[in-house]
């Protein structure tokens, strides 16, 4: 478990961190596990196998808040959690990804499924029951209890609507004859096709609200009569993006649209449970609250990250005048004030002033993985989670994360020992805090400063997972079939330490290669260490030549060095003044890299070393430390007669009589000449 600090709302709970287990491994193998691993033991686990394989898609409450419904992939499935028992109903695998998904009766008796492939699937508690085709893909559903009618939101066709013009329908099937009614139609003004996005029925009055494409918010009113033609238009419209942005220019709390020239698109909408007001949330990330009596927004708030808004849910918490809207994004789940506090009269001027004005953020849950869908789950006597501070979240990855708000309010029934563990943790900080220490985890549950690291690639801690191509180069082959490789997707999983064995045996110059790489790593840092001799001096580079954009170090070496007559002065005059080298100061091609491996092979310590004659003063030869000439370029212009001391001269004329330094006799000195004739007798020194 981890904790989000948050400045003035408090703690937020992510109840969802640690590894994960692979679900293969039977109940004996979990514990043990748990015995080895501090974080496996320490983590909490509200309902069993509260996962999917790969991620989960959309999650959906019962209406007698004993059930959760969850959806994933891979293969699609669906779960069914009994929160009473803490554990799952049951499993059932579907043909195609779920979209949508709402229950029809008060359990999981009767539920309804939208897939991704244009097919609406019922399900009873036997199992799968029928499904049907629709003329369109669906992108959303909702149950009108009122008229026994399920409506689903559809894509837009251009000329296919009942009245025959371009725009979308929202198609409407009578669950209690059985069969499709006349949908619903509305029309576009830019004659184009234009799709509802989300769906939401009020729970007070028959009204309906469909969110468009185009920035409208479009109501019918389903208590009008079937044979009533008019019903089948929309009864109001209302502009959500016009007014959001006139709310945003008021306020100056505008950013840029991140979609470019993209339509803004209302792609949530919520209901309160008075039926007064209403939420929407857009394509851009802008939320804005409406009373149903006005066209103007009450507030407009953005989430700064410019994503599309795929949840909102009015939420009560605790007491009366506690009113709260929850949206979510893939990174963030915000949480906005909907009421003002009695002690504080909001106002145009003063809204967002204060931390209970209308409008002003609550708390802000940051997700760990990119989240599709969220619900705030409750229990028998709170069904809707309107009272719960417990938040769970769809996403990509393995674990339905799962976050506790004391701020929103207490834990349900059938987790409440979320309360006593929060206080308890609470309370053990308040100590370390009048102690002096500082810790960012909590003592007892977590470790100091550990975070769980996410496993890459959707592997396991304890496991490794393994392509076939993998299996083949480390001769695994014969156990493919066995329980030592699980298969998973394109590949295996593997236990760690088969796997570290294995390729141990496989690859047995490994280590010797790991030495030889730690060893050079050694040996550049410490040729990086050395210090480095200066590459040119202040007064040199001053008159570098004007135009060199590239190189200048090497313009400046030449440019000191044209004056001299010597043959390396003449080159780099030759170089200065040729036109074919002119790139080589002014294009950037040919700039010299000094992090490259071939300029650091030849320069270890990290410079060119200035090479000699490279001095402010040419006309001074250099010498050494003696004192002696070192130019080479000056010795063959002095008059010297080339003698080196310790050696005299050598006359090629005379090379066949001797080196030079001989005796008279011909005798070199320290030995005696040898007589040919007396070698047998001795070598005459």
């Amino acid at each position: 478990m981890e904790v989000q600090e948050r400045a003035n709302t408090g703690r937020v709970y992510s109840l969802s961190s640690g590894p994960s287990i692979p679900e293969w491994l039977g109940e004996r193998a979990r514990r043990n596990l748990s015995k080895r691993d501090i974080k496996i033991r320490r983590r909490i686990e509200l309902l069993q196998d509260l996962s999917m394989p790969v991620a989960s898609t959309r999650l959906a409450a019962s209406p007698n808040g004993k059930y959760l419904l969850a959806a994933g992939t891979y293969a699609p499935r669906i779960r069914c959690y009994e929160l009473e028992e803490l554990g799952m109903k049951f499993e059932r695998y579907v043909d195609g990804d779920v979209t949508d998904m709402t229950f029809l009766s008060e359990d999981y008796g009767k539920f309804v499924l939208l897939r991704s492939d244009r097919t609406i699937d019922f399900h009873a508690p036997y199992g799968y029951h029928t499904s049907i085709r629709l003329p369109t893909f669906g992108r959303a559903l909702a149950y009108e209890p009122t008229t026994c009618e399920l409506l689903v939101a559809a894509g837009g066709n251009k000329g296919r609507n009942v009245s025959g013009s371009s725009g979308g329908e929202v198609y409407r099937i009578n669950l209690d004859e059985g069969r499709f009614a006349t949908p619903y139609a509305y029309n576009s003004s830019a004659d184009e096709a234009v799709g509802g996005n989300c769906i939401a029925v009020s729970p007070s009055h028959a009204l309906t609200a469909l969110g468009c494409e185009d920035g409208l918010v479009r109501f019918w009113d389903n208590r009008l009569p079937y044979n009533d033609t008019s019903n089948l238009s929309p009864l109001v419209s209302l502009d959500v993006t016009s007014a959001a942005s006139s709310s945003l220019d008021k306020n100056k709390n505008v950013i840029s649209n991140l979609f470019g020239n993209q339509q803004n698109q209302v792609t949530s909408l919520a209901f309160d449970s008075s039926g007064m007001k209403i939420v929407a949330g857009t394509s851009n990330g802008c939320v804005s609250l409406y009373d149903m009596r006005s066209s103007q927004p009450l507030f407009t708030k953005e989430h700064r990250y410019g994503l599309p808004i795929h949840t909102v849910q009015f939420h009560k918490g605790r007491g009366s005048g506690n009113l709260s809207i929850l949206s979510g994004d893939s990174k963030v789940v915000q949480i906005w004030r909907a009421e003002s506090s009695s002690s504080f009269s909001s106002s145009p001027e003063t809204e967002g002033s204060n931390k209970f004005s209308l409008g002003s953020t609550i708390s802000t849950i940051e997700a760990e993985a990119d989240m599709t869908h969220f619900l705030t789950i409750g229990d028998a006597s709170d069904p809707q989670g309107q009272s719960s501070g417990l938040i769970l979240c769809a996403g990509e990855q393995q674990k339905i994360q799962s976050y506790y708000s004391p701020a929103l309010g207490p834990a349900p029934k059938w987790c409440s020992h979320l309360d006593n563990i929060t206080e308890e943790l609470e309370e053990k900080d308040i100590k370390r805090r009048r102690r002096g220490t500082r810790s960012s985890d909590v003592d007892g549950y977590l470790e100091e400063n550990e975070v769980a690291e996410n496993e890459e690639d959707g592997v396991y801690d304890d496991y490794k997972f393994v392509t076939r191509s993998e299996v083949e180069s480390l001769g695994m082959q014969n156990l493919v079939g066995t329980p030592l490789l699980r298969g998973y997707m394109h590949g295996f999983f593997v236990d760690a330490s088969l796997y570290s064995r294995v390729k141990a045996v496989a690859n047995p110059f490994e280590y010797d290669d790991y030495r030889k790489k730690k060893l050079r790593e050694k040996l550049e840092a410490k040729r990086a260490s050395r210090i480095a001799p200066k590459s040119a001096s202040t007064k040199k580079k001053k008159d570098a030549a004007p135009k060199a954009l590239v190189n200048t170090d090497f313009a400046t070496r030449l440019e000191g060095r044209k004056g001299a007559q010597s043959k390396s002065g003449k080159i780099a005059k030759k170089m200065l003044e040729d036109s074919r080298f002119g790139d080589l100061f002014t294009n950037k091609d040919f700039e010299i890299d000094e992090d490259d491996f071939q300029f650091k092979l030849r320069n270890p310590s990290g410079v060119a070393k200035p090479k000699e004659g490279d001095d402010d003063d040419e006309d001074e030869p250099k010498r050494d430390n003696r004192g002696e000439d070192m130019d080479s370029d000056q010795e063959d212009d002095d008059g010297s007669d080339g003698e080196v001391e310790g050696f005299s001269k050598v006359n090629v004329e005379e090379e066949e009589e001797g080196w030079g330094n001989e005796r008279g006799d011909g005798e070199v000195e320290g030995f005696s000449k040898v007589n040919v004739e007396e070698e047998e007798e001795g070598w005459g020194n």
